[in-house]
């Protein structure tokens, strides 16, 4: 099991205050996103870019709604939350916390198609093979976004050849999962793939070997 981050104590406190229930973190994840796209995106009535002070807001209040879903056991939530947050701390450079974020989101996806696959092995008609099915898709759909953002991860530290392998795992799955050339999920990896400085970078160091 990944290290989970550690909160500091006046978030445990914080989060102490807030009641356990399913809208209340989903709250708290829309005030982070809409707190990050004001902070990457830069406010209406202001020439700055970036606001660091924002991105940080954000992932309060999104590392307070992982805390409040740990407790509640909503894993799919949780796991889509942990990959906002990892985006989140690369964005501030945070790289390290920011992977440990996406290792624990792919851990709980892959527990989560396990046991997708086993409660399709045991369907006894067609109708709930059916919705075994779509919750598979939506988990693989889960993680194929991880696999993407780990790579986006590993290309800002410039270490490209570890970048290459997690955008392969995330086309992989995208196209086992249904998708063509077409849909975003795959062009965005294919478009981080043909990065010329990535390629002749991943090149030069099999020749420098």
């Amino acid at each position: 099991t990944p290290p989970r981050p550690i909160l500091s104590n006046s978030l445990t406190t914080v989060i102490a205050q807030y009641p356990l229930h399913p809208c209340i973190a989903q709250t708290l994840l829309l005030r982070g996103r809409v707190l990050a796209d004001c902070g990457i995106y830069g406010v209406a009535d202001c020439d700055i870019d970036t606001d660091f002070s924002l991105l940080l807001q954000a992932i309060r209040n999104v590392e307070m709604a992982v805390a409040i879903l740990r407790k509640i056991d909503q894993e799919y939530d949780l796991a889509t939350s942990l990959a906002l947050l990892g985006t989140l701390r690369t964005l501030l450079g945070h790289f390290n916390e920011a992977d440990r974020a996406y290792e624990e989101a792919l851990s709980l996806f892959r527990v989560m198609r396990l046991d997708a696959k086993y409660d399709q092995s045991q369907a006894r008609d067609e109708e709930t093979a059916a919705i075994c099915e779509q919750s598979i898709k939506r988990i693989n759909d889960g993680a194929a976004n991880v696999f993407y953002r780990r790579g986006k991860l590993y290309q800002s530290r410039r270490m490209q050849e570890e970048a290459f392998g997690w955008y392969h795992k995330s086309l992989i799955l995208s196209k086992c999962n249904g998708a063509n050339r077409e849909d975003s999920c795959v062009r965005r990896v294919v478009q981080c793939m043909k990065s010329r400085s990535a390629i002749e970078k991943i090149v030069s160091a099999y020749i420098d070997d």
